[in-house]
């Protein structure tokens, strides 16, 4: 989806710069009293159709992409990812894992039954041991895990949940610009607390834009008033090619 939507970009932006190349020359080689001298108008209503379809192709993945990250998102529901648990040779990863979850999260009724899957994620390619990746049977089982995460404070590990790429990159952004303490993610939502006391669930960087960066700032508008604007303009864009249709037309 990243692919598509950079490809759409880059032809857009390359049909900008082949129309106003286009439009100067058509100038300079056609004079005004020419009886082909409208060629001028209609050349700028074939560009407007164009513009406006591509954005309406942009629109369209767009949507296309964030519903994609919802669904791989909800997948990941029951995956909790452990960081910073010491890897070596022929390890038992499960067993490490159910180690780390009975002893340290003191929860003595989780079994190997409880997992799904277990495995470090990736492969080895430096000295800093992988995450252990973790799929739950049943959801609930997840959560009392995550609720009680908090035990591991001072044992120098982790736990994360598994997000998506760009959620992942929207919650770095998000710690960078507010702080590590005043951003957490809950199945799959990022969190963040922002200046003026107010908590905003996001998914997106376009969200994260939104957020105010002090408790005075209000000239930013809100995740949630983007999101209406945004169905507005979805709306709308149909209508906007019907009319470019046929002003082409004439």
């Amino acid at each position: 989806m990243e692919s598509i939507k950079v490809t759409i970009e880059e032809l857009t932006t390359l049909f900008n710069t082949k129309m106003s190349e286009f439009q100067r020359e058509l100038k300079t080689s056609i004079p005004a009293t020419s009886p082909t001298s409208n060629i001028n108008s209609q050349f700028n209503a074939f560009r407007s159709f164009v513009l406006t379809a591509l954005e309406n192709l942009q629109l369209q993945v767009e949507f296309l992409s964030r519903q994609y990250d919802q669904l791989e998102m909800h997948s990941r529901k029951k995956v909790v990812l452990l960081h910073g648990v010491d890897e070596v040779s022929k390890e038992n990863v499960g067993d490490n894992a159910l180690k780390i979850i009975t002893e340290h999260l003191k929860l003595p009724h989780i079994t190997p039954d409880s997992f799904k899957y277990c495995h470090r994620l990736g492969h080895t390619v430096t000295q800093k041991p992988r995450p252990i990746l973790i799929r739950f049977k049943d959801g609930s089982v997840k959560d009392k895990v995550w609720s009680a995460k908090t035990n591991l404070k001072g044992t120098g590990i982790t736990m994360s949940e598994f997000l998506t790429k760009s959620r992942h990159k929207t919650f770095l952004a998000a710690r960078k610009r507010f702080g590590v303490t005043k951003c957490w993610t809950r199945d799959g939502i990022i969190i963040v607390l922002s200046p003026d006391g107010t908590r905003h669930h996001i998914s997106t960087m376009a969200e994260l834009q939104a957020i105010p960066s002090s408790a005075t700032d209000a000239s930013i508008p809100q995740a949630s008033t983007l999101s209406e604007e945004a169905s507005k303009t979805t709306k709308g864009i149909n209508s906007r090619s019907v009319r470019a249709v046929r002003t082409v037309k004439k």
